[in-house]
């Protein structure tokens, strides 16, 4: 088999929390690979510029806010789209966040809701939607993006951590439910990269050489570098993988 199998041509493609970080750097990867992308978030100035900048590279796309702990805008972005497009082939959840650093015994019931809102609760409501197309289509890709800390633990993480290890097992019950369907569900676990969700590690100096101490390729990644193992899960030449979970984290797991 050749690289050929990473051409995306005709295929539509969603990514929520599509305009920064690991999020955009996939959607203008999938972008250069062919398809057409609807890249979403909550800020409607940052969808617009990576609008236009699907745009400029051919593609089909739209300018959509989706706020995904609202099942009405999730509704909305799958409806739209079908629209537009006819199909939805491939859907990458990047929408996530972490807004809290703190003790588990300080952690209100608000910011504990927040979290799992988005990371969780929004996570599964996109799979299950975008999942129901799929299934007529009877063919699909779903990556969930989750993080090295699915699968070890972090202090003041409790909340995070706990809904990026819930991902990783919810893409395995997702992949079982629905293999008889061709969709091929999967995870990427990023390790630390240079994004604006980890600007406040590496702005505290002691907090950023414990960290790189425990990286065995020394440094941060970069969103895309993270790109690369999406295009295998949203290509042709990942028909036989699913329910797992690959870490791109600079060997941080290995240890």
């Amino acid at each position: 088999m050749t690289n050929s199998g990473f051409d995306l041509t005709g295929r539509a493609a969603i990514v929520t929390g599509g305009t920064r970080g690991i999020g955009r750097a996939v959607a203008l990867g999938l972008a250069q690979a062919g398809a057409d992308v609807v890249a979403t978030s909550r800020n409607l100035e940052n969808v617009e510029a990576i609008t236009a900048e699907i745009l400029r590279m051919g593609r089909k796309t739209f300018a959509l806010c989706t706020d995904v702990a609202r099942k009405e805008q999730i509704e909305r972005l799958v409806s739209e789209t079908m629209g537009r497009f006819g199909r939805i082939d491939i859907l990458v959840n990047s929408a996530g966040i972490n807004p809290i650093f703190k003790r588990a015994e300080l952690v209100t019931e608000e910011e504990w809701d927040e979290i799992v809102n988005v990371n969780l609760k929004g996570l599964f409501l996109c799979c299950q939607t975008v999942g129901r197309v799929m299934i007529n289509q009877k063919s699909g890709k779903i990556i969930n993006i989750t993080s090295v800390n699915g699968l070890r633990g972090a202090a003041r993480g409790a909340p995070y951590c706990s809904t990026k290890g819930a991902v990783v097992m919810l893409t395995k019950c997702l992949a079982l439910d629905w293999v008889q369907f061709n969709i091929q569900v999967n995870a990427i676990g990023p390790g630390f990269i240079d994004t604006d969700l980890t600007k406040g590690i590496q702005n505290n100096k002691g907090l950023m050489d414990m960290v790189l101490q425990r990286i065995p390729q020394g440094r941060f990644g970069q969103a895309d570098e993270v790109v690369g193992t999406a295009l295998l899960l949203a290509s042709d030449l990942s028909t036989y993988i699913t329910g797992q979970t690959f870490f791109v984290d600079g060997g941080y797991t290995a240890m």
